[in-house]
């Protein structure tokens, strides 16, 4: 997990105030041309406990009601180094167990590469996330080749989509040099295992598509692996998009778009493959930087990004993750968060629907407007409370409204529409044509 790459810092506070107080508007911009139709696979997550551990009494994950559409393997058990541990010796069991799961929820499986066994790795006494060496490259490119092999085969036609690696950062970039990460070495060995990947999977599952490692915090390193050669190997641009708020979570599916566009990509898929709100216990130390959320900021929050990504023209969105301590949609006790339901909710608004576009309601409103089953929609929401003045299409009227964790209500005479107190809860009006 990017654990909150972007912190908090008084740029990123500024950012909102400056999108609403320059000539373009980014919502707009970022929604132009975009009209998705939102299906089942955007809506995807990640797993922690839904497979057990041997030997852990943590509380097991049930697979939700909700519609999940799309799992992400990571943090899952099924890194490189778990299924490899020793040379010779390989075990899927935990593997196994995810995508049969998900073949019987009909959801679609990204699995992401890497995470390299110490004893394949070139730099084995390094310090990574998930223990020694799992940073590094692998010290022979014929190791990473017959894992990528041993998985394409055995996973032929159950494992669709694969992601090259989790949020690499690159030594050939002055800040990332000596920086403990999930990958620390240079993009020539990343573009490498590109090239090998493609090779792989063209001879064992050509129909596999293989996305961009899941970058993070600095598009920068992006761009580096496609001009290195990277995008010769790729047929989908994976992004985690981490934001604080609206404005910078579409900020950066314009940069990243820009960069698409640059290397003449722009007709790939685009992927978010990660992107969690974390809430502290009151107890515990923040991080420094972080300002804490309640989980029902969290859970708005949450709802916007998930509106702007459709919006956008992402075409995956992968929450991170279902049952995460921090970020999850219940706790390691149990107890269902607001985050929960405010994902449901949020299936309810977008499944099955068009999208056609974002725009900003100064001084600090977001509005995205859409249609579902013939009736038209708009979803609005503020960054700081106030009144707002709603558009209303023409040749229509505004019947009911619905805030994200509450129930719908119908607009009456009595209703002050289309003025509206609106906060970070997004809220949906519904519209039917005038009698």
């Amino acid at each position: 997990m990017c654990k909150w790459v972007g912190r908090l810092s008084v740029a990123l506070a500024l950012l909102s105030a400056i999108c609403f107080a320059g000539n373009t508007d980014i919502y707009e911009q970022a929604t132009a041309g975009q009209e998705p139709v939102i299906g089942a696979p955007y809506f995807g997550t990640h797993f922690h406990r839904i497979v057990p551990y041997p030997g852990d009494k943590a509380l097991l994950t049930r697979w939700p009601e909700a519609k999940i559409g799309a799992v992400r393997l990571w943090d899952s058990g099924t890194l490189w180094a778990d299924i490899a541990a020793q040379p010779g010796q390989w075990n899927y069991d935990r593997m196994d167990a995810y995508v049969e799961l998900a073949a019987a929820h009909n959801a679609a499986v990204l699995y992401t590469l890497g995470g390299t066994p110490r004893w394949a790795s070139a730099r084995p006494d390094e310090t990574c996330a998930y223990g020694l060496g799992c940073a590094a490259e692998p010290v022979k490119m014929a190791h990473w080749e017959e894992y990528v092999r041993r998985v394409a085969q055995r996973y032929r036609g159950r494992i669709a989509m694969y992601e090259l690696w989790n949020e690499p950062s690159f030594s050939d970039i002055a800040r990332d040099r000596g920086r403990p990460g999930f990958y620390t070495g240079d993009v020539a060995n990343m573009v490498e295992m590109a090239r090998i990947a493609r090779k792989v999977l063209d001879e064992v599952d050509p129909g596999a598509i293989l996305s961009t490692p899941g970058f993070v915090s600095g598009p920068d390193r992006l761009d580096l692996f496609l001009a290195a050669g990277g995008k010769q190997y790729i047929q989908a641009v994976a992004y985690h998009f981490y934001a604080v708020n609206a404005g910078e979570f579409v900020q950066r599916v314009l940069e990243v778009r820009a960069i698409m566009k640059r290397h003449g990509l722009e007709g790939l898929p685009l992927w978010n493959t990660e992107t969690g709100l974390e809430v502290y216990p009151s107890d515990q130390p923040l991080p420094p930087g972080v300002q804490n959320q309640t989980p029902a900021q969290a859970a708005s929050l949450m709802a916007q990004f998930l509106v702007l990504g459709a919006a956008t023209g992402l075409e995956r969105f992968y929450y991170y993750a279902w049952d995460n301590g921090l970020s999850g949609m219940f706790s390691p006790a149990g107890v269902r968060q607001p985050a929960w339901d405010a994902y449901e909710k949020v299936q309810s608004w977008l499944l099955g629907a068009r999208m056609s576009g974002c725009a900003a309601m100064p001084p600090n409103g977001v509005r995205c407007q859409g249609e579902l089953a013939g009736q038209r929609f708009l979803i609005v929401w503020a960054d700081k409370e106030a009144m707002y003045h709603i558009p209303v299409p023409s040749g229509q009227r505004a019947v009911a409204v619905e805030k994200l964790l509450s129930a719908s209500q119908p607009i009456t005479e009595t209703y002050r529409f289309p003025q509206m107190l609106l906060a970070s809860e997004p809220v949906r009006i519904l519209f039917e044509s005038k009698q």
